[in-house]
């Protein structure tokens, strides 16, 4: 009876992490680049390896046009990276600006880095009449002028790689590797919208609260009978 007491109560647990995680998904529908994270029970369903770590979606969003030059959405596998204090990131929210000192930066202010480095857009600061134009291969022109070409950072195993509290991720363990050309496509004035489909969010946690209250009452049923052996056992 106790053990199962037991084993009930660490599935309530379980239910408890996967409706966070559901409530996440539903929280972050219109954060650009969003992928939704599996909950477990999602991921026992699809892989036969219950130690599997990997707990992210990556299937792509739908890519809407916004008609920025400085917002970029990529297509195939890869992801941008951005350099911050804590390292490089990987992300695949490609909605950036121009900062004061003419650097490509994400919202946060950390610069977007190309195969020379963090991307340098000075040139437009100097000269605004010049255009920015960035390749499908992600070959970055200013004027006529070819400057950089986008980093593009790519994954082999999902193991290793944390998710941040922002939705980007780092890799851990080990530098990420660079995408092939044929494996990306970048789209300039166009952003990647988050992969989460809000009927089936909804759906998962509806069923997860009824599967947490039947977990509920069954604990309140052993609870009640454990007190009849008791007052039995006092007679």
């Amino acid at each position: 009876m106790i053990k199962s007491i037991y084993s009930t109560a660490q599935n309530m647990q379980v239910k408890m992490k996967d409706m966070e995680i559901v409530a996440n998904n539903l929280a972050n529908i219109n954060s650009t680049g969003f992928k939704r994270e599996l909950p477990f029970a999602e991921i026992l369903t699809r892989e036969e390896n219950s130690e599997l770590k990997q707990m992210t979606d990556f299937r792509e969003g739908v890519a809407i046009s916004t008609g920025n030059q400085y917002d970029f959405s990529l297509s195939g596998d890869g992801f941008f990276v951005v350099e911050t204090e804590e390292g490089n990131e990987l992300t695949r929210n490609g909605k950036f600006m121009l900062s004061d000192d003419g650097y490509l930066v994400n919202e946060k202010g950390n610069k977007v880095l190309g195969q020379k480095g963090p991307i340098d857009l000075s040139e437009i600061l100097f000269d605004p009449s010049k255009s920015l134009r960035v390749a499908s291969n992600g070959e970055i022109q200013v004027g006529d002028k070819i400057l950089d070409k986008f980093l593009v950072g790519k994954i082999e195993s999902q193991e290793n790689l944390l998710r941040n509290a922002d939705q980007s991720f780092i890799y851990e363990n080990g530098d990420f590797g660079q995408a092939d050309e044929t494996e990306y496509a970048i789209s300039q004035g166009y952003i990647e919208e988050s992969n989460v489909n809000p009927i089936q969010e909804m759906q998962a946690m509806i069923e997860l609260n009824r599967s947490f209250e039947s977990s509920q009452r069954l604990i309140q049923n052993f609870d009640q009978h454990l007190g009849k052996v008791n007052e039995s056992g006092k007679i």
